[in-house]
């Protein structure tokens, strides 16, 4: 097996490349949404990361509604909810008179974002996470959009600094494990697994793990035949609504010969903490890489007041 270095170079991310690098995508919003600005007190946020954010900006008593995806922090689940922020009706958001609207990458239908692109309501679509630097530009978009740029600044260079901490202690890791990332659970049916320019990808980045499913794109379900062959020497299970059972997934048949289950290398990861790269990410990271390499030193990030639940505002 080779060395992290070499198999990731994206991996061998320096502290000045996590802190200052911003991808030119990612800070772009849609051109006529670029400079909104709504510093209102009705926030309606379109994606568990986006609700994560403003939150951790101190501006939750702001919002007047989140979608189903937004279950952290505890106060979010008790806000009126529009549904699913792929799935949304825009005559449901505009009911609720909203002063801004930040939504996630993905945010749907085309049609709904649409309409509420055309109301006299500021929304501001972010753009797609593909690498580390890119968290902390969601960040100051979402402050940007509410008018709160200066705890923008200091959460977006606070969570930059531990995904640089991490980014050091997992480039020293000597062999990488080859790592399968999963949705859960399956309920039984196939097993959903992420390819290359996935959420999950990023994720198996930031661990440390070589993703065994790189071959394909995107979450794509796979047959048993096909999760046996990659033959992962690690396993991370994303909770989602529903609970995981690691033990469960560990006795899947196409699980249960794996080096991952002999070695106890089956983790259940929050999945919005994980892949909603919101501000949590670098602590839920750290902690699904300390499992995997569970002999790799690690140093213990700064306590942060966005990774404990906060009381409603």
């Amino acid at each position: 097996m080779s060395e992290a270095r070499e198999l990731h170079p994206a991996a061998e991310i320096s502290r000045r490349a996590v802190l200052l690098g911003m991808s030119a995508s990612a800070l772009a919003l849609r051109p006529s949404q670029a400079m909104a600005k709504a510093a209102g007190d009705k926030i309606v946020t379109l994606g568990g990361g986006v609700t994560e954010i403003v939150y951790a900006l101190g501006a939750g008593d702001r919002i007047v509604a989140v979608d189903l995806t937004s279950t952290y922090p505890a106060a979010a689940r008790g806000k009126p909810n529009v549904g699913y922020y792929r799935r949304l009706s825009a005559e449901g958001v505009l009911a609720l008179a909203p002063t801004a609207i930040v939504a996630a990458d993905g945010a749907g239908p085309k049609e709904t974002m649409d309409v509420l692109a055309s109301a006299a309501v500021p929304l501001v679509s972010l753009a797609e996470v593909r690498r580390p630097g890119d968290v902390a530009t969601r960040i100051r978009a979402v402050a940007e959009a509410i008018g709160e740029q200066e705890r923008g600044t200091a959460l977006a260079d606070a969570v930059s600094a531990d995904l640089s901490t991490l980014a050091e202690d997992i480039f020293h890791i000597q062999k990488r494990q080859r790592t399968l990332i999963l949705l859960g659970p399956s309920n039984g049916g196939p097993l959903t697994a992420a390819g290359s320019q996935s959420t999950g990808a990023l994720a198996l980045e930031l661990v440390g793990g070589d993703n065994v499913a790189a071959s394909m794109t995107g979450w794509k379900p796979l047959v048993d035949e096909a999760v046996l062959a990659l033959y992962p020497e690690a396993v991370i299970v994303m909770a989602t609504g529903a609970p995981v059972s690691v033990d469960a997934v560990a006795r899947h048949p196409a699980l249960a010969g794996s080096a991952a289950v002999r070695d106890n290398r089956v983790v259940a990861a929050d999945a919005l903490g994980l892949v909603g790269f919101g501000p949590r990410v670098a602590h839920i990271a750290q902690g699904v890489a300390k499992r995997i390499y569970s002999d790799q030193a690690f140093r213990e990030l700064p306590a942060r007041p966005w990774t404990e639940q906060a009381p409603p505002k």
